[in-house]
């Protein structure tokens, strides 16, 4: 009897762990290869498919958003994969997707139906959307040496921007 609950308690965090339903991930069936969808989305307009990415832009449109995605490609558990963009897709949903919450860089997960082309990319209708991760920034301007704060993790932080600036001193200052 453990043993049964134990498989089922697998199969449940198997399936949870994508955040697409189990029902859309029955309809979408196996997965299809994003050049294929690419050069050809007549051919399969119509059919259910999961595709992951990274947001590059959001707008409202009408009632619900548009939204652009950088493909990345996603291996069986729906999970990404380390190998470069194949090009890029357009998402039409019905809700509001709010901007605030999928910002460009974001990675997010979805699955809808195949609706054919717009402005020479796949369109493809949301059924779901996941946000699978938020942006990540990286420090910017001009990176100052760990020598210079000795290593240590408690001045880093004023060793940084926007605190430091080699040309204006330490803290920004007056000029």
């Amino acid at each position: 009897m453990n043993a049964k609950w134990l498989l089922v308690m697998m199969a449940a965090l198997l399936t949870g762990c994508a955040g697409i339903s189990p029902a859309v991930q029955q309809q979408a069936g196996p997965p299809v290869d994003f050049a294929a969808l690419s050069a050809h989305p007549e051919q399969y307009q119509g059919r259910v498919v999961i595709l992951g990415g990274e947001v590059m832009q959001i707008q409202p449109s009408g009632k619900g958003s548009l939204m652009m995605v950088s493909q990345r490609e996603l291996d069986k558990l729906y999970e990404y994969k380390t190998v470069p963009s194949g090009g890029t897709f357009v998402v039409e949903s019905d809700e509001w997707l709010s901007p605030s919450t999928y910002q460009p860089k974001s990675t997010v997960k979805v699955a809808g139906e195949v609706i054919g082309r717009k402005n020479s990319f796949v369109a493809i209708k949301a059924k779901e959307v996941v946000l699978a991760a938020n942006p990540v920034w990286l420090k910017y301007y001009y990176p100052v040496p760990p020598e210079w704060y000795d290593h240590d993790p408690n001045l880093e932080y004023w060793f940084t921007p926007p605190y430091f600036d080699p040309y204006r001193g330490m803290g920004g200052g007056r000029r």
